[in-house]
């Protein structure tokens, strides 16, 4: 095989990857579907090693769980999603003392100019990159990099169940508002203040997951909610 066709191959599969997660994330495939290689060898005309390959990432990130022989989307897990907003509500508050601290001008102009693109330019795909990118960035502003990759794991964990919170208009224009909110604190370095909004911003989304998971729990069934 030449180096081309290896290239070729390994850029079919990172799209898959892609492809898949954002199905995911997007619940575009809903928590409880049955996923099988066969059928994705069909649908994607892919031979089943990128297939695996792509699925073994999304069990690790724990979008995908092992059933019997094949593989679904992983429901939501109530008591894990109150796990990690309790995990959050320690972490993220560190991170945005740290970072009102010492973030540089530069640093939130650019994380302003995200968010506002993200809200004034959206589609289903900006809004999952930026739902992951705000709070990552903002921790990345603490120079820690365990703060960091502790939030990068923890909004990956939430970001499907804040999906259905913020699907529509006015989810999205409070989520807007909510990070401006934080990002000035972070900017006028008033570390308590960048703390108290993160901790009410968690408390607001939590509420908004809980309200959301059960509103779609009739399109979802009984495999897609679970540990409650």
């Amino acid at each position: 095989m030449t180096a081309i066709a290896t290239a070729q191959q390994q850029q079919e599969g990172t799209d898959l990857l892609s492809r898949l997660r954002f199905s995911i994330l997007s619940l575009e495939l809903v928590p409880g579907e049955p996923i099988s290689e066969r059928s994705l060898e069909a649908q994607f005309k892919m031979s089943r090693t990128p297939i695996r390959e792509a699925l073994f990432h999304l069990v690790r990130d724990g979008l995908v769980i092992r059933e019997g022989r094949g593989y679904a989307v992983a429901p939501f897990d109530m008591e894990e999603i109150e796990e990690v907003f309790a995990f959050r509500d320690i972490v993220e508050p560190a991170a945005v003392r740290l970072a009102a601290r010492l973030a540089t001008d530069a640093e939130t102009d650019a994380i302003r100019r995200s968010i506002t693109l993200g809200h004034q330019e959206f589609t289903p795909e900006r809004w999952l990159d930026l739902g992951l990118d705000f709070h990552v960035r903002c921790a990345a502003l603490s120079r820690n990099r365990c703060l960091t990759a502790a939030m990068q794991d923890v909004t990956l964990r939430t970001v499907r169940a804040r999906w259905l919170s913020f699907a529509s208009e006015e989810g999205r224009a409070t989520t807007h508002r909510e990070h401006s909110e934080i990002l000035d604190l972070i900017c006028a370095k008033d570390e308590t203040g960048a703390a108290c909004a993160v901790l009410a911003h968690s408390a607001a989304v939590r509420q908004d997951v809980r309200k959301a998971i059960n509103s779609a729990r009739r399109f979802m069934g009984r495999r897609g909610v679970v540990g409650e």
